[in-house]
């Protein structure tokens, strides 16, 4: 990616803006023409910070405001001074230097005050010299300077535009990422928890020669189902809900925790005030068969359905 620093980009035009009142200078009696002088003043106070001054792309809005009141008031002030030592010589700097300041105006973010300096700028110069002076005086350049000004300053917003979404969207990359690296280890911890507990238990289930006291089948099973959970479950898996399927089985319900995928997409903190809600609710369960799952492509996240024997209408069923 090629890198280019903005006083290297605004070296050359802020030498040409210097550099086009010179023939001023070299006609006699510059030191007297006091509204010439007041114009460069104008021209210079301006036409500097507008170039070099300013971090980021971007001039204030006031300074905006000033170059097109500059727009206004320089050509108002050249005019005057021809009129007044009758030479139309003098000021031939001010389309030009006028036109560097509307397009820096419009590469740095405020097109449209450079639009209506241009417009300015033009009116007054039809005013007092006719409708030739539009290709006599440069005015057909000046609007060709400022529409490519225009052009650069869309080019820079929309660079800046899909700047800012890549950035948006490698920041929410990173966080979803690490989302899952998070989930993930939570799970294999979880998992190695699990099986800390399974393995010595089956070992001893295989080295026993006699039957398992209703105690230890119990907790076989419950181990059994946890492992179920974790393979069937995965992203559904909270503390919390796993708190709330531990207190649901040991009441004699059967519960499934069924991820489909469903929740895939949504961020930990949504995904916490779902189980939140279905929790909630599961709190007036105490017997039956529970099922929470997370279905794939449907326009809700999760379902909680709690049925019992013998009963057609479910007591629980909820989609989330």
């Amino acid at each position: 990616m090629i890198s280019v620093r903005r006083w290297t980009a605004t070296f050359i035009p802020f030498v040409y803006l210097v550099y086009l009142p010179v023939q001023s200078f070299l006609i006699p009696g510059f030191g007297s023409r006091n509204l010439e002088l007041l114009a460069l003043a104008v021209y210079f106070a301006l036409g500097t910070p507008t170039l070099l001054l300013f971090r980021g792309i971007r001039i204030p809005i006031w300074l905006a405001a000033l170059n097109l009141g500059a727009a206004v008031v320089i050509p108002w002030l050249i005019i005057s001074e021809r009129l007044a030592i009758s030479n139309v010589d003098i000021g031939a700097w001010e389309v030009m230097g006028i036109t560097v300041v509307m397009t820096a105006t419009a590469v740095r973010q405020h097109p449209w005050f450079a639009v209506m300096g241009l417009v300015v700028l033009i009116a007054e110069e039809v005013y007092a010299y006719g409708l030739m002076s539009f290709i006599t005086h440069g005015l057909a350049g000046a609007t060709v300077f400022v529409l490519a000004g225009l052009g650069v300053s869309r080019g820079i917003r929309t660079a800046n535009s899909a700047s800012d979404k890549f950035r948006e969207q490698q920041a929410s990359s990173l966080a979803g990422i690490a989302a899952l690296e998070a989930t993930q280890l939570a799970r294999q911890e979880r998992l190695q928890q699990l099986l800390s507990t399974a393995v010595p238990m089956l070992n001893q289930i295989a080295q026993s020669s006699e039957p398992l006291a209703a105690k230890s089948k119990e907790q076989t099973k419950l181990l059994e189902l946890s492992l179920r959970d974790e393979i069937r479950g995965r992203g559904l898996l909270t503390a919390d809900l796993r708190i709330e399927v531990e207190r649901l089985r040991k009441l004699g319900c059967e519960v499934a925790v069924l991820d489909e995928g469903g929740v895939d997409e949504i961020t930990e903190l949504e995904l916490n005030e779902l189980l939140s809600k279905a929790i909630s609710e599961l709190k007036t369960v105490t017997t039956g068969k529970v099922t929470i799952r997370s279905p794939k492509a449907e326009s809700f996240k999760l379902t909680v359905v709690a049925t019992i024997p013998g009963q057609a209408k479910p007591v629980l069923n909820i989609k989330l």
